[in-house]
Formats: structure tokens, sequence, C-alpha cells
């Protein structure tokens, strides 16, 4: 069976931290672990602008590049607030649209998602992805809290309205034990 683990919590709680325990465990781990992210997409689209400009430079000018995309946040929150008003789900489609591909691909994929946010990325992969197991995942670290009010307020839904499978806390500087729960996690689902 095809498992998606989505993680939630506030930006710098470790979430993709605990994805890193993951694939690393994909060193001993039986059929394929992806990591994908809901703004995969939406990071694609900025560099497909960026290339159509002649602009774009792998490594440099490239929003997959921490660096480069926290000094042009604002374009990708732009774009993603356009996208959004004319289809509110564009990125949890594509997002699901992916998953099956992997699913197609290799024989019976686990997909790591680091940055569900928002309570309608889980219902739509509900529905896209009805055999799927799908685990959902609250990280939190202590000191923690949210970076925004928006990120407060769509977190705060996700808390309220779904009782997730898996919750840590942490202390801060937590990373190497962080990375181990993710391993002891991609092993519990048989991988």
């Amino acid at each position: 069976m095809s498992t998606l683990v989505l993680i939630c919590g506030y930006a710098r709680a470790g979430k993709d931290t605990l994805a890193d325990g993951f694939l690393e465990r994909y060193g001993i781990a039986k059929g394929g672990i992806v990591h994908v992210n809901f703004a995969d997409t939406l990071k694609d689209a900025g560099n497909t602008y960026l290339d159509a400009v002649g602009m774009f430079k792998e490594g440099d000018r490239d929003f997959r590049q921490d660096a480069f995309k926290v000094r042009n946040r604002r374009f990708l929150v732009d774009a993603g607030t356009f996208a959004r008003s004319l289809n509110r789900d564009v990125f949890a489609e594509a997002f699901a649209a992916k998953a099956k591909r992997w699913e197609e691909s290799l024989d019976n994929p686990l997909i790591v998602c680091s940055d569900w946010r928002y309570l309608n990325e889980l219902r739509v992969q509900q529905a896209a992805l009805p055999d799927w197991k799908i685990v959902t995942v609250r990280v939190d670290t202590v000191g923690v809290e949210a970076a925004n009010e928006e990120e407060g307020m769509s977190i705060g839904e996700i808390t309220r309205e779904v009782p997730v499978d898996v919750s840590f806390k942490f202390m801060p500087n937590s990373a190497q034990l962080i990375k181990a729960e993710g391993k002891n996690l991609c092993r519990s689902f048989g991988y």
C-alpha cells in the first residue's frame, strides 16, 4: 500500500529535519521514499518564469535554493495568492497528481511532505488518493511559535479539526533526535 506522511508544525519546528530522517533511512529501505512538498509546484513555476525571461540560473537564481527563495519570497507569495484566487486547491491538486505518478513508477512508495499547512491540503489528498494510507504528523519545538498570524491560524485550524496520528514535541537544538525519530517512524511503516 502506498503511504503519504503529511507533517505540520510551525516554521523552524523541525519538519524538514524529521523528513530528513526518513530519507536517511532510505539507504536500507525497501521500496521508494520520496520527499515532495506542496510548495514545490510554486517554486518550479517561479523557476519557469525566470527561465522564460532568461534569468534562471540553477543553484543561484533558483527558487529551490533557500537563500534565493528567502530574498524573493514576495514573488512566491504573490504568485501563490494569485493561483489560489483562481483555484483554492491548485497546489493540493498538483501534489496529488505527483503522488499518483510516483505510485505508477515505484512499488508502494512512501511520500513524505514536510510543508502541510492547510486543512484543504489534507482533504484533497484524502479524496484523490482513497486507497493510500495517509498519516498525519505534528512537530513542535519548545519556544517555536507561529512565524506570522496566517501560519498561526492555518496550523490552529488543523489542530482543531484533525486528530493527528503522531505528535512530537522536541527541545531546541535537537536535530539529531528529530532525525532519529524520522528514521524510527519510517521503520514503523515497514521501510
